[in-house]
């Protein structure tokens, strides 16, 4: 079989995309416990959005980047059908990094929890807009295709883009659309609150809380995913899902079970396992709107391809780079993979830097 620069790319995108989606998901689901009680969760929260904010936007940058090279004729297709969402996903973004920086590095002597309240609100809406466009494009048009007395729900017109555009009132008020679409965002909402109590370690350990809300968002889930590919026609899932699935539940199993609750809640390896179990999700799926197009309609040509397969090869490394910096980070300056010892150092700064508070207040 001859190496095809598009399939790489094509592979290569879907490896941004679950990177992006993970670092994403690890900062939406700050919303819990920052706004259960910021407070008591303040230092574990901002130990991981800290060194990490900066990554999610770099991520999303190199998504762009790539889909405008590998898949250029989607481009202009998604200004005309998802310009609302772009929109707000921008401005949103925006200010979620203005209130980050604010908070961290200018309003020092401010109180930071009305600073951090917007940003993880921003960030929720930023992922809840995500996932709406994600809706939209998968299903598209063929839903009612099969169910002629449903409205046509993308409108996609390839030879006058401009009469292109999403029907998103029918997306969450049609019988079949809303059904589907809200059926995966509730369900995407208890696996973030699952993952949010082991992630951030809120959760104790013996809880079953964080595996029952994952449990049952994975059934909502699993059920969008089958009622879409069925209504389409477009069996994109099957074993695919398996994998993801396993790791979702594994990972509040791992955290319940002592010798390995440090694992569970380790933030590099939950990152590792998390973009597998996102890009098995992505691996099927060759077809937009629901099966109507494949998605290497819209490839650009081989000349960029090519560039961009090298150039992607660069950015990888870098991003790689950036991981093992953000490890460090994490490891309070230590490179290591165990996550029992750096719990253990992690606690002693703490102590550490709790009663240097003491002796100074003692002083004054």
């Amino acid at each position: 079989m001859s190496f095809s620069y598009l399939e790489a790319n094509g592979v290569f995108l879907k490896i941004v995309i679950a990177a992006m989606v993970t670092f994403l998901f690890s900062e939406f689901i700050a919303i819990y416990p920052i706004f259960s009680n910021y407070e008591k969760h303040k230092t574990v929260v901002l130990k991981h959005i800290v060194p990490i904010w900066e990554i999610t936007g770099t991520m999303i940058v190199f998504f762009v980047v790539e889909l405008e090279l590998i898949y250029s004729g989607l481009v202009p297709i998604s200004s005309y059908l998802f310009i609302p969402v772009i929109g707000l996903f921008v401005a949103l973004l925006i200010l979620r990094n203005v209130a980050i920086i604010y908070s961290e590095f200018i309003w020092k002597k401010v109180d930071s929890k009305p600073l951090m309240m917007f940003y993880s609100a921003a960030t929720f809406l930023m992922v809840i807009g995500f996932v709406t466009a994600i809706a939209a494009l998968m299903v598209g048009n063929s839903v009612s295709t099969a169910i002629p007395s449903l409205p046509p729900l993308l409108h996609l017109d390839l030879t006058n883009l401009s009469k292109s555009y999403v029907d998103y009132i029918a997306l969450l008020t049609a019988p079949v659309y809303s059904a589907v679409y809200w059926e995966f965002l509730f369900g995407t909402l208890f696996i973030a609150f699952g993952m949010s109590q082991v992630f951030y370690r809120i959760a104790k350990r013996t809880s079953y809380i964080p595996l029952f809300t994952i449990i049952l968002g994975l059934f909502l889930n699993v059920n969008a995913w089958n009622v879409v590919a069925t209504l389409a026609g477009a069996k994109f899932m099957g074993d695919y899902m398996i994998l993801p699935v396993i790791i979702t539940i594994a990972i509040p199993l791992l955290y319940m079970y002592k010798p390995t609750t440090n694992l569970a809640s380790y933030k590099p390896f939950w990152f590792i396992v998390m973009t597998i179990a996102v890009l098995f999700l992505e691996l099927p799926i060759t077809r937009i709107a629901g099966g109507a197009y494949s998605i290497n309609t819209f490839a650009s040509p081989n000349s960029m391809l090519v560039a961009n397969f090298w150039l992607s090869m660069i950015g990888g490394i870098l991003f790689l780079l950036l991981m093992i910096m953000y490890a460090y980070v994490y490891n309070s300056g230590r490179m290591s993979i165990n996550p029992d010892k750096i719990e253990k150092t992690n606690k002693s700064n703490a102590e550490a830097t709790e009663q240097a508070g003491k002796n100074e207040a003692q002083k004054n």
